[in-house]
């Protein structure tokens, strides 16, 4: 039994190895120090390349750049071929005969001034279709239709007023007054839209004053056709 015990107290022994340190036994077994790391290996031969890695994410997208300047106008390209011809077009309405083609304008150059009288023009600027007669100053309808008429008429200054009426066949239809103190010129007119039957007559008759006329034109008388009727 003693024996047993001083082979348990003899010294313990040193473990051999590279810069090991002493190591001494503990209350359960054998404590060693902390080792101490030995000088670098020489480096090994490079190892074989990894697999490519996969392709990244796309970046955000960036800021809108600056407006670039305006470029030089390129050169004219060559003339394209003649294309092939269109198809052919609708047949187009039937045009205004020339019964239906009636339009008039007569104007005054000089002093008008018989009173209760048909208006007689000194000049007509426009007759289509020579309805209207410049010797009586009466518009002879061609056809049954909706004619327009108009006039404007300058009083005399030598007079305070001037009636004048649009006649459709000896009824007065529209009236123009004018009044202004003598020594004042004023104008005034008037318009109608009338059915007229064929060989209808429209004129102006003076009332009662006098009309001024010159190369200006103040005084005028004019009339078309809208639409013929039945």
């Amino acid at each position: 039994m003693r024996q047993e015990v001083d082979d348990l107290e003899q010294p313990t022994h040193r473990v051999q190895g590279p810069q090991q340190t002493d190591c001494n036994r503990g209350e359960f077994g054998y404590r060693y120090h902390q080792l101490i790391p030995g000088p670098p290996g020489t480096p090994g031969s490079p190892g074989i390349p990894g697999n490519h890695g996969n392709n990244g994410n796309n970046g955000a997208t960036g800021q809108e750049g600056e407006k670039g300047e305006k470029g030089d106008k390129g050169d004219m390209g060559t003339r394209g071929e003649r294309g092939n011809p269109g198809l052919k077009g609708e047949k187009g309405h039937p045009g205004v005969p020339p019964e239906l083609q009636v339009a008039f304008m007569a104007s005054m150059a000089t002093h008008f001034t018989n009173i209760n009288s048909g208006i007689i023009f000194s000049s007509v600027e426009t007759n289509v279709g020579n309805f209207f007669d410049v010797m009586t100053g009466r518009f002879s309808a061609p056809v049954t239709g909706v004619y327009f008429f108009t006039f404007h008429m300058l009083k005399h200054e030598e007079v305070e007023d001037v009636y004048v009426y649009l006649m459709h066949n000896g009824n007065t239809i529209v009236s123009m007054y004018s009044y202004e103190s003598k020594g004042k010129q004023d104008t005034s007119g008037n318009s109608a839209v009338l059915k007229l039957s064929k060989e209808d007559e429209v004129w102006l008759r003076m009332g009662t004053g006098a009309l001024h006329g010159d190369h200006q034109r103040y005084c005028t008388f004019s009339g078309f056709l809208l639409f013929e009727t039945k």
